[in-house]
């Protein structure tokens, strides 16, 4: 009974830090790629351009591949 829910608990836990990992990487990629364009720029401007491409890079990227490391074995 206890087996199961450890495995589930540890392919979320995976889940959870591939996902962490993988957004991290991803806003600091897409905030390094437009800090020469947004120089001076009020933070909500920043934020308004940088959230599309880091929907996408999420969506296609870190969230397949977090699912891909954080299903169950």
């Amino acid at each position: 009974m206890a087996l199961p829910f450890l495995s589930r608990l540890a392919s979320r836990l995976r889940f959870l830090v591939v996902a962490t990992l993988g957004a991290y990487a991803a806003i600091n990629l897409v905030l390094a790629a437009l800090a020469p364009f947004t120089a001076g720029w009020p933070v909500l401007g920043v934020t308004a351009l940088a959230v599309p491409p880091m929907v996408l890079a999420m969506v296609y990227g870190v969230i397949p591949v977090a699912f891909r490391f954080g299903a169950p074995r």
